[in-house]
């Protein structure tokens, strides 16, 4: 008899911490769904990937992936926006949404060319939205702004990253300096090195807005 309770007993701690490390979607905290999507894209955890459609839901430590030619709008349940263009790869570290109390969202960005628009979370507590990049970190504002991997913007062949507002304003910060852009159209790059400052504010000629455009464009 003693013998059978310890196997009993043996049973259901395994039979939990099965539970515990094979949790399935349901049980992650979720952070929105695909609006729109074009060609392939998916979410991975640590444990398993599925691919992503019009309509699937997305979830807090999904690490999120585009592919050649694809094109992905995420809508955040506080109704903020993120597209991403083609070998994208970005991560949502954290998102908490509530309407009456603690809200707080955390993305990164590893790869790709992205939009993000704020919701309510940004709108109301942009101190509570954390946006980083492989250049810099982005202090939100209340805002639409674009940002990614350019070719035009720096000398030809210096691997760099850009960044645009379109509405509202960001500090994009790094461990070179910082700067502030808050009149539409005012963009800023930085090469690729994880160090630099941020060049000179400046309004982007109509060839580097197109090509941020062009790469999120459905």
């Amino acid at each position: 008899m003693s013998h059978m309770r310890n196997n009993f007993g043996i049973f259901v701690v395994l039979f939990f911490a099965g539970m515990i490390f094979n949790l399935p979607a349901w049980a992650q905290q979720a952070a929105g769904q695909v609006e729109r999507q074009k060609g392939a894209a998916s979410r991975s955890t640590v444990n398993a990937t599925s691919d992503l459609a019009q309509g699937s839901q997305v979830y807090v430590g999904d690490e999120i992936r585009t592919g050649p030619g694809a094109r992905l709008l995420i809508q955040f349940d506080d109704e903020s926006k993120l597209t991403l263009g083609e070998n994208a790869r970005i991560t949502i570290n954290q998102f908490v949404y509530e309407p009456t109390g603690d809200s707080s969202q955390a993305l990164e960005i590893l790869v790709g060319v992205f939009r993000f628009i704020s919701g309510q979370i940004g709108n109301e507590s942009p101190l509570d939205v954390a946006f980083s990049t492989p250049v810099a970190t982005i202090g939100l504002r209340g805002t639409e702004f674009l940002g990614g991997e350019l070719t035009v913007g720096m000398p030809v062949g210096q691997p760099h990253y850009g960044f645009q507002i379109n509405e509202g304003a960001i500090e994009v910060i790094s461990p070179g300096g910082s700067v502030l852009l808050d009149e539409a159209g005012e963009g800023t790059f930085l090469p690729l090195t994880g160090v630099a400052a941020p060049t000179p504010v400046r309004q982007w000629t109509a060839e580097e807005a197109a090509e941020a455009v062009d790469a999120l464009a459905f």
